[in-house]
């Protein structure tokens, strides 16, 4: 189950880091935290290590284009059998936490992002009303209203967002 987890968060992970189109050193530095927080289960499970593998190997030279950033997501892709045999409730909440915690790794959340995280609760319907998504949702469609993100509608996601990630 760990290994679906993982497996998820960094589906979202990366669905986060590229919802801007930019992809910075502390976003980088979260790739490649994930692969070293993963590495005793990538050597536990023989699937998942395979596929992080493939990952760390793009990870390891120091940096990630936005290139490296669609490399990444087709090797998640051609693993999604393994990890999602079944859509449920746990994979998108996992899922979802990834793209909070991608969205945050460059220490800045802004509108393009919170425009992506949106799209996807709408293209995800049937999960946007239960908890915790519906208030995510809430809360990013009332940022979003007046177009524009200020001081205290970024405290309020900076702060959601760090509680929500810490969710399990």
């Amino acid at each position: 189950m760990a290994d679906k987890t993982a497996y998820n968060n960094l589906k979202g992970l990366l669905e986060g880091i590229s919802a801007d189109g930019r992809i910075s050193s502390n976003e980088f530095q979260a790739l490649k935290s994930w692969c070293q927080t993963h590495q005793q289960l990538a050597e536990e499970k023989k699937v998942f290590g395979l596929f992080h593998k493939k990952i760390l190997k793009i990870v390891s030279d120091g940096k990630v284009t936005s290139e490296e950033i669609g490399e990444m997501k087709q090797i998640l892709n051609k693993y999604e059998y393994y990890f999602n045999l079944s859509v449920d409730l746990k994979a998108d909440l996992h899922f979802l936490q990834g793209i909070c915690y991608g969205i945050m790794a460059d220490g800045d959340i802004n509108k393009y992002e919170l425009h992506m995280l949106k799209q996807w609760l709408s293209d995800n319907a049937p999960i946007r009303t239960t908890k915790p998504f519906d208030e995510i949702y809430g809360i990013i469609e009332s940022v979003l209203e007046d177009g524009k993100i200020d001081d205290e509608e970024y405290k309020k996601l900076q702060t959601y967002f760090k509680e929500f990630i810490k969710l399990e």
